[in-house]
Protein backbone atom coordinates (compact mmCIF):
# COMPACT_ATOMS: atom_id res chain seq x y z
CA UNK A 1 0.00 0.00 0.00
CA UNK A 2 1.37 3.41 -0.96
CA UNK A 3 1.18 6.29 1.48
CA UNK A 4 1.65 9.98 0.95
CA UNK A 5 3.79 12.47 2.81
CA UNK A 6 3.27 16.13 1.99
CA UNK A 7 1.94 15.15 -1.43
CA UNK A 8 4.88 12.85 -2.20
CA UNK A 9 3.81 9.28 -2.93
CA UNK A 10 5.68 6.92 -0.63
CA UNK A 11 6.49 3.81 -2.63
CA UNK A 12 9.26 1.37 -1.74
CA UNK A 13 11.87 3.28 -3.77
CA UNK A 14 11.06 6.62 -2.10
CA UNK A 15 11.08 5.01 1.35
CA UNK A 16 14.52 3.53 0.59
CA UNK A 17 15.86 6.97 -0.44
CA UNK A 18 14.28 8.50 2.68
CA UNK A 19 15.75 5.94 5.08
CA UNK A 20 19.11 5.51 3.31
CA UNK A 21 19.91 8.54 1.11
CA UNK A 22 22.32 7.71 -1.70
CA UNK A 23 25.33 9.88 -2.60
CA UNK A 24 24.99 12.07 0.48
CA UNK A 25 28.24 13.73 1.51
CA UNK A 26 31.22 15.42 -0.08
CA UNK A 27 33.57 14.43 -2.91
CA UNK A 28 37.28 15.12 -2.73
CA UNK A 29 38.72 16.93 -5.76
CA UNK A 30 35.44 17.41 -7.66
CA UNK A 31 35.34 18.62 -11.27
CA UNK A 32 32.57 21.05 -10.35
CA UNK A 33 30.78 22.32 -7.26
CA UNK A 34 27.39 24.01 -7.34
CA UNK A 35 24.97 25.45 -4.83
CA UNK A 36 21.23 25.88 -5.21
CA UNK A 37 20.18 28.45 -2.62
CA UNK A 38 16.85 29.74 -1.30
CA UNK A 39 17.49 33.32 -0.17
CA UNK A 40 14.16 33.47 1.69
CA UNK A 41 14.52 30.38 3.87
CA UNK A 42 18.30 30.00 3.82
CA UNK A 43 18.01 26.40 2.62
CA UNK A 44 20.61 25.14 0.19
CA UNK A 45 21.91 22.11 -1.67
CA UNK A 46 25.60 21.81 -2.44
CA UNK A 47 26.39 19.35 -5.20
CA UNK A 48 29.79 17.86 -6.03
CA UNK A 49 30.42 16.52 -9.51
CA UNK A 50 33.30 14.31 -10.68
CA UNK A 51 33.63 13.84 -14.42
CA UNK A 52 35.90 12.01 -16.80
CA UNK A 53 35.53 13.75 -20.13
CA UNK A 54 31.77 14.07 -20.55
CA UNK A 55 30.91 11.17 -18.23
CA UNK A 56 29.66 11.71 -14.68
CA UNK A 57 31.74 9.20 -12.75
CA UNK A 58 30.67 10.31 -9.29
CA UNK A 59 28.27 12.75 -7.71
CA UNK A 60 27.41 13.71 -4.15
CA UNK A 61 25.29 16.32 -2.41
CA UNK A 62 24.62 17.79 1.00
CA UNK A 63 21.78 19.99 2.21
CA UNK A 64 20.39 21.79 5.19
CA UNK A 65 16.96 21.34 3.60
CA UNK A 66 13.95 19.26 4.49
CA UNK A 67 13.38 15.55 4.04
CA UNK A 68 11.86 16.12 0.58
CA UNK A 69 15.11 17.79 -0.51
CA UNK A 70 17.17 14.87 0.82
CA UNK A 71 14.94 12.37 -1.01
CA UNK A 72 14.97 14.34 -4.28
CA UNK A 73 18.75 14.76 -4.05
CA UNK A 74 19.18 11.04 -3.53
CA UNK A 75 16.85 10.11 -6.42
CA UNK A 76 18.35 12.67 -8.82
CA UNK A 77 21.99 11.81 -8.11
CA UNK A 78 21.27 8.11 -8.60
CA UNK A 79 19.61 8.89 -11.94
CA UNK A 80 22.57 10.87 -13.33
CA UNK A 81 25.48 8.92 -11.82
CA UNK A 82 27.21 7.13 -14.68
CA UNK A 83 25.38 9.18 -17.34
CA UNK A 84 26.95 11.56 -19.81
CA UNK A 85 26.51 15.27 -19.19
CA UNK A 86 24.07 15.47 -22.13
CA UNK A 87 22.03 12.57 -20.72
CA UNK A 88 22.04 14.25 -17.30
CA UNK A 89 20.77 17.51 -18.82
CA UNK A 90 17.88 15.54 -20.40
CA UNK A 91 17.13 13.88 -17.06
CA UNK A 92 17.14 17.33 -15.44
CA UNK A 93 14.61 18.63 -17.99
CA UNK A 94 12.42 15.53 -17.57
CA UNK A 95 12.47 15.89 -13.79
CA UNK A 96 11.53 19.58 -14.05
CA UNK A 97 8.63 18.66 -16.34
CA UNK A 98 7.36 15.87 -14.07
CA UNK A 99 7.55 18.07 -10.99
CA UNK A 100 5.52 20.87 -12.57
CA UNK A 101 2.37 19.21 -11.20
CA UNK A 102 3.86 18.54 -7.76
CA UNK A 103 3.02 20.57 -4.66
CA UNK A 104 4.79 23.94 -4.48
CA UNK A 105 7.13 22.86 -1.66
CA UNK A 106 8.34 19.83 -3.63
CA UNK A 107 8.86 22.05 -6.67
CA UNK A 108 11.07 24.33 -4.58
CA UNK A 109 12.99 21.37 -3.12
CA UNK A 110 13.55 20.01 -6.62
CA UNK A 111 14.64 23.43 -7.84
CA UNK A 112 17.30 23.48 -5.10
CA UNK A 113 18.68 20.12 -6.26
CA UNK A 114 18.48 20.83 -9.99
CA UNK A 115 19.91 24.35 -9.63
CA UNK A 116 22.84 22.94 -7.65
CA UNK A 117 23.49 20.48 -10.48
CA UNK A 118 23.34 23.19 -13.14
CA UNK A 119 25.62 25.39 -11.00
CA UNK A 120 28.10 22.48 -10.70
CA UNK A 121 28.11 22.13 -14.49
CA UNK A 122 28.76 25.88 -14.86
CA UNK A 123 31.57 25.66 -12.29
CA UNK A 124 33.05 22.67 -14.17
CA UNK A 125 33.01 24.60 -17.44
CA UNK A 126 34.56 27.66 -15.77
CA UNK A 127 37.33 25.49 -14.36
CA UNK A 128 37.97 23.91 -17.77
CA UNK A 129 38.32 27.43 -19.18
CA UNK A 130 40.97 28.23 -16.58
CA UNK A 131 38.96 29.85 -13.79
CA UNK A 132 39.94 29.21 -10.19
CA UNK A 133 36.29 29.59 -9.14
CA UNK A 134 35.75 27.40 -6.08
CA UNK A 135 32.00 26.94 -6.70
CA UNK A 136 29.06 28.44 -8.55
CA UNK A 137 25.84 29.47 -6.80
CA UNK A 138 22.33 29.87 -8.21
CA UNK A 139 19.52 31.40 -6.16
CA UNK A 140 16.22 29.65 -6.82
CA UNK A 141 13.08 31.51 -7.88
CA UNK A 142 10.68 29.70 -5.55
CA UNK A 143 10.99 29.48 -1.80
CA UNK A 144 11.01 26.35 0.33
CA UNK A 145 9.33 28.32 3.10
CA UNK A 146 5.71 28.16 1.96
CA UNK A 147 4.44 30.09 5.00
CA UNK A 148 6.88 32.94 4.23
CA UNK A 149 5.77 33.09 0.59
CA UNK A 150 2.08 33.15 1.62
CA UNK A 151 2.73 36.33 3.67
CA UNK A 152 4.15 38.18 0.63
Amino acid sequence: MEQTQGGMELNDEIIEHMMHPKNYGKLENPSGVGIGYDGTSGEYVILYLATDGNDIVNIAYATNGCQDTVILGSVFTEMVKGATIDEARKITAEMESKLAAAPQKQQACAELVLSAFIAALINRENRIEGSDQELHKIEIERTCNIEEEAKN
